[in-house]
């Protein structure tokens, strides 16, 4: 018990003495950003899934084609969550003599268990929430059932062998999505009511959904263990799992946390190896001493050791309790824009702590150790022990550290790899570089004049100067990262759903209304294009047969069971990219070729080359994959997983499909399309569009505060980086005082040898992330980024007037003090 007290007194002493605080400063700042990050990232992901599973209903949903047993809802209930069920099926509405096909949704009480029900008393109304479902003998209908069928709320309608009273119009459903498998228009009812209706038999095509929502730990517990035993016709939804656009912006969304996360791990870790530098340096002499008094290796590494640790117990307490802070603050500014978040969890509190202990076995155990070999001669020769804590495993040690942080922290190995390999990237181009402009001046320091004097301090200690550029320029290249490479990407993002995306859907055009549509929309001043659309079953690959077994994942075997919408494209749109093989020719082209989406491919295990085989109304069509496109799905525009191109497809049975931006004031129009073609099924993605943009909304204002603790351990890092040769610079300043240089000059030196430094590491480091940013736009975010020549120029100047500032103000004093008490203290050092 000796080693943790005598660590313990040895840490006071330190602290009173004031040799730890810049190193607690940079432990506790690296636990705070960790910490505040983790909550964050955790109650806001957490909000942000709850975004998303407004667009399903639930946290997780059921999906069966046969009657869900009770077990499931059992399994639910006894975990604390709740429940709701629906039923889905088509039917037709009868109105006196008028018939039309709907897509009858039947719900229990409780339904939706995320998000809400909209209605209204009349088509032109403006919608409003509502609680609860409909009562029994009542039906809720989309207004284009009125329309087609020329109905006013509280006419009577039937449904099979029941009798119900339109009582409200249905404007918005939560989980109704944006999906096109229901070409009819909506008809919602009670539950109980639907056994009285006899639509539904033991042979009818129905789909049961159990919905359920709670803490979201119970949600994960309840899939766990739901989907062991899942049938054959059964699977699991998730949020946005069913939505390609949602799902992709909550992915860009998590990734952008994870990048600021990361940023934040490595330049903290920077000021860390370069403050516990210096600190093993300043207690060489004290080591001495003790070996001298007859203190052994063994103890000297069990008190350097548990002093780290009592270092990093209260640093991480600090810095957690500061973290929880910094996240409350950083909810309370981001009140207006994130939806209710669960409660805080007890997880990132042992994020922190466990970090601040890695953080020190990483960086500063392995160096504060190496003292245990300091000779006791040091006492009488001082050149002697300075190699001790010198020597490449220190930094093998602490990069390994860095990455299982960033790891850790983003829980994303590629954005860990790539924002890894850009951190070495840079610091091999900031060490080349560095050590090119120190060679260069120390081939000039044999010329007098001033030019030399002033260039003298890079040159009198260029091993320190390279070191000073790399941590400059690590820190200046997140800091431009987290400013100017931030806004950029974050506004690329947001670009992808621009505010006049398509809010509505046309689909069900037959071709000989297509022409006379797409006129009444130009009329209006309705920008759209109109694309063919055919329904066609994936039934074989290459010289097979395939069937929805033959694939183990769920998602995968639903593609396989279901049928595609197949298209024909002349010209590959503006929001795809061909990422294999090559797009055909859009004048007549080979009319036997298949165009297939990237990650469809991929659960099919296709590529170029295989050919498809598709079942079209009785006939096959077969051609082989020419190219995969990589699909943008949170543009909104029309989009297909397969496409043919131009002939391929020419005697295939088609309808159309068409989407377009419609103001709200315009919405009058809706009606008219409506009653001029009652056979087209017009969906409004609104609701959609609005989460996406929440979403995005959401992210980049969680990114922007967070890049604030990163931009605090940048200056710790730049404060970190001067301290390094504060003592050669007092002494240096003393000696130049007591031969009689004037304060000016002193100033004009430090200046000079600042602007430098900056200038260097901040023009590397400007380049550094316009790279970064290019590399991380289009393989982490699949984004448009263009390099911007500017940033090197831009991270010059700003590198070298922060660092001329903050460094003038660093040593401000050493040119107030007299020679003598600069020497006095250099010497006390």
């Amino acid at each position: 018990m000796r080693a943790p007290r005598q660590g313990l007194r040895l840490l006071r002493r330190d602290w009173r003495a004031g040799e730890l605080r810049l190193l607690a400063t940079a432990v506790v700042l690296a636990v705070t950003a960790i910490t505040a990050v983790a909550w964050l990232a955790d109650r806001v992901a957490a909000g942000t899934e709850g975004r998303a599973a407004e667009l399903l209903g639930a946290d997780r949903a059921l999906v069966s084609n046969s009657a869900i047993g009770p077990e499931p809802e059992s399994l639910a209930l006894e975990l604390g969550l709740t429940t709701a069920r629906t039923l889905e099926f088509t039917s037709v509405v009868l109105a006196g003599d008028e018939t039309q096909l709907t897509a009858v949704k039947a719900v229990s009480r409780g339904y939706p268990l995320r998000g809400r029900l909209e209605v209204g008393s009349d088509p032109d109304a403006d919608a409003r929430p509502v609680d609860g479902i409909p009562e029994r003998g009542e039906v809720w209908a989309e207004p284009r059932l009125l329309l087609q069928l020329g109905l006013d709320p509280g006419d009577a309608v039937e449904l099979g062998a029941s009798r119900f009273t339109l009582s409200q119009l249905l404007f918005l459903e939560p989980d109704r999505g944006g999906g096109f498998q229901s070409l009819s228009p909506r008809v919602m009812m009670h539950l109980d009511d639907v056994p009285d209706t006899g639509l539904v038999q033991q042979a009818s095509r129905v789909t049961h959904r159990l919905l359920v929502a709670g803490d979201s730990g119970d949600v994960a517990e309840w899939a766990r263990q739901v989907e062991g035993r899942l049938g054959t016709d059964q699977a699991l939804e998730s949020p946005g799992q069913e939505q390609p656009g949602v799902a992709q912006a909550m992915e860009a969304a998590e990734r952008f946390l994870g990048l600021s996360a990361l940023l934040t791990v490595v330049v903290g870790g920077v000021a860390m190896l370069l403050t516990i530098r210096r600190y093993a340096a300043r207690h060489l002499d004290r080591v001495a001493v003790m070996r001298c008094l007859g203190a052994t290796q063994k103890q000297i590494v069990a008190m350097l050791t548990w002093k780290m640790i009592w270092l990093g117990l209260f640093a991480a307490v600090a810095g957690t309790a500061l973290g929880f802070l910094v996240h409350l603050a950083m909810l309370e500014l981001l009140a207006d824009y994130l939806p209710a978040l669960p409660p805080p969890s007890p997880r990132p509190a042992a994020v922190g702590i466990l970090a601040a202990q890695v953080i020190l076995l990483g960086f500063a155990i392995p160096t504060v150790l190496r003292l245990k070999r300091v000779p006791p001669l040091r006492v009488l020769r001082r050149d002697l022990g300075d190699h001790v804590y010198r020597g490449a495993s220190i930094y093998v040690i602490a990069l390994a550290a860095v990455f299982g942080l960033m790891w850790w922290q983003a829980g994303d190995l590629l954005l860990s790899v790539y924002v890894f390999g850009a951190v070495m990237a840079t610091l091999a181009a900031l060490a080349l570089a560095g050590g090119g402009v120190i060679w260069f001046l120390r081939r000039q320091r044999g010329r007098r004049g001033s030019a030399s004097l002033l260039l003298s301090g890079l040159t009198r200690r260029p091993w320190t100067a390279v070191i000073q550029i790399m941590a400059l320029g690590l820190g200046l290249m997140a800091l431009v990262l987290l400013t100017l490479v931030r806004n950029d990407l974050l506004a690329t993002w947001q670009g992808g759903v621009p505010d006049d995306a398509a809010n509505y859907f046309l689909i069900n055009i037959q071709p000989d209304e297509a022409d006379e549509l797409a006129a009444t929309l130009d009329d209006a001043g309705v920008e759209t294009s109109v694309y063919p659309m055919v329904r066609a079953r994936l039934v074989g690959i290459n010289d097979r047969d395939i069937r929805p077994s033959d694939y183990d994942e769920p998602r995968t075997q639903r593609l396989v069971a279901r049928e595609f919408n197949l298209s024909w494209l002349e010209r590959l749109p503006e929001d795809n990219s061909v990422v294999a093989g090559a797009f055909w020719e859009p004048d007549a082209p080979d009319p036997e070729q298949f165009s297939l989406e990237e990650e469809m491919a991929e659960r099919l295990g296709v590529g170029v080359g295989d050919t498809l085989h598709f079942d079209i109304a009785g006939e096959r069509y077969s051609a082989p994959i020419t190219n995969l496109r990589a699909v943008q799905w949170d543009s909104f525009n029309v989009n297909f997983f397969a496409a043919a191109a131009p002939g391929l497809l020419d005697d295939a049975p088609a309808t159309y499909i068409t989407s377009f931006y419609l103001p709200s004031e315009q919405s009058s129009l809706l009606a008219q399309l409506v009653r001029q073609h009652p056979s087209v099924t017009l969906i409004d993605v609104t609701a959609i569009l609005d989460t996406v943009r929440g979403i995005m909304d959401q992210g980049a204002r969680v990114v922007e505060l967070m890049a604030f603790l990163t931009l605090l351990s940048g200056l710790v890092v730049l404060l970190a980086a001067l301290q390094v040769t504060r003592e050669e610079r007092q002494f240096e300043s003393a000696l130049l005082r007591a031969m009689g240089a004037r304060r000016a000059l002193i100033r004009r030196l430090a200046a000079t040898e600042f602007l430098l430094l900056g200038a260097v590491a901040g023009l590397l480091a400007g380049a550094g992330a316009a790279l970064a940013g290019v590399v991380m736009a289009r393989e982490l975010f699949e984004l448009d980024y263009v390099f911007n020549p500017w940033l090197p120029l831009i991270g010059a100047g700003v590198g070298a007037l922060v660092v001329a500032l903050a460094g003038l103000a660093a040593t401000r004093r050493l040119y107030r003090v007299s020679p003598m008490r600069l020497l006095q203290e250099a010497d006390e050092g």
